[in-house]
């Protein structure tokens, strides 16, 4: 069973904890040596400890674990409990340079491709990687991936952080949601007008299935003509899902760390949008794979569908605008 961010964050502190209580016993025993014989006393090596304690936690610092982080900085710091931000800090340096060290070509791009401010940058470094890697936009050296296990991993991190409740950090997800999309949208199975025409696998639901909520949102956008109220209804309701996890996060934590064991899934709610569903379970991501699968599945149906298959098309690039728009690239 996978160890939950909370669950993590309390082993690492634990263990810290205990291997600077056992070098301070055992430096302290040295020092008195040394002081007998004259000889230099020695220090602590803390941040020697910590290194050492969250590169024996590698196999569960999940990208999920390292957004999570700063959202617990964030809410230790509202509480005032600056010596928790400061382990928090040092937790998260560590935990980066340890996952950096261990990352995989694939996540590398990802991770370049995440802070890149525009869509010519974004594609030039995955036709890039895929090509074999190289050096690109002066400085930044790519290795080669190609644009399938590039999506791939994307589209692992995305679920990874869609499973969270509440979502760990909502700028990462549309960050990588945009690396994902851009990369669907290279792809060799991208059609003619671009967007991606096979049906993807999704961590939260199963290919022949469609989730409620984005299903309900999606019949909702078909009907609505122009592109504007389409887009601001989209950027509406994902705004009230995040505006909902925020709150339920700030309720939960009541301004402090608390690091225990939480459940994951979504706890039933009787509050609902106008449009008859609940916005706190809406994804993303989730609904931009929705899309695709919808979109993929009349195609096979021919030229009856032809006119839903377009719109369809439309809300795609809608919904990667939102993303977009919300990812903060370079920030």
């Amino acid at each position: 069973m996978a160890t939950t961010t909370p669950a993590l964050l309390d082993a690492i502190i634990r263990e810290t904890v205990e291997g600077i209580f056992v070098e301070e016993a055992a430096t302290e025993v040295f020092n008195e040596a040394s002081a007998s014989e004259a000889r230099e006393a020695a220090e602590v090596d803390k941040r020697a400890v910590l290194r050492g304690v969250v590169r024996s936690h590698l196999e569960e610092l999940d990208g999920s674990f390292l957004a999570a982080l700063g959202a617990y900085v964030q809410a230790s710091e509202s509480s005032g409990d600056m010596q928790l931000v400061s382990l928090l800090n040092a937790i998260k340096e560590e935990a980066l340079a340890t996952v950096t060290d261990a990352l995989t070509d694939e996540m590398q791009v990802v991770q370049l491709v995440a802070r890149l401010k525009s869509n010519e940058e974004r594609f030039e470094v995955i036709r890039t990687a895929h090509q074999g890697g190289g050096r690109v936009l002066g400085d930044i050296d790519v290795p080669g991936v190609s644009v399938e296990n590039i999506e791939r991993a994307a589209a692992q991190l995305v679920d990874e952080l869609e499973l969270q409740v509440p979502v760990p950090n909502w700028d990462l997800l549309y960050q990588v949601i945009v690396v994902r999309e851009t990369a669907r949208q290279l792809s060799k199975l991208a059609d003619e007008t671009g967007v991606y025409s096979e049906i993807v696998v999704s961590g939260s639901f199963a290919p022949s299935e469609l989730p409620k909520t984005e299903s309900a949102l999606i019949k909702e956008l078909v009907v609505v003509n122009t592109v504007a109220q389409r887009r601001a209804r989209l950027a509406q309701m994902l705004d009230e899902t995040r505006k909902e996890h925020d709150q339920e996060f700030k309720s939960a934590a009541d301004g402090k760390i608390k690091l225990k064991a939480t459940s994951r899934g979504f706890t039933p709610r009787s509050k609902q949008s106008a449009g008859g569903f609940d916005a706190t379970d809406l994804r993303p991501g989730r609904f931009i794979d929705s899309v695709i699968n919808l979109r993929a599945s009349l195609l096979k149906e021919g030229a009856e569908s032809a006119p839903v298959v377009a719109r369809l098309g439309q809300i795609y690039f809608e919904a990667c605008d939102v993303a977009m728009e919300y990812a903060n690239v370079g920030v």
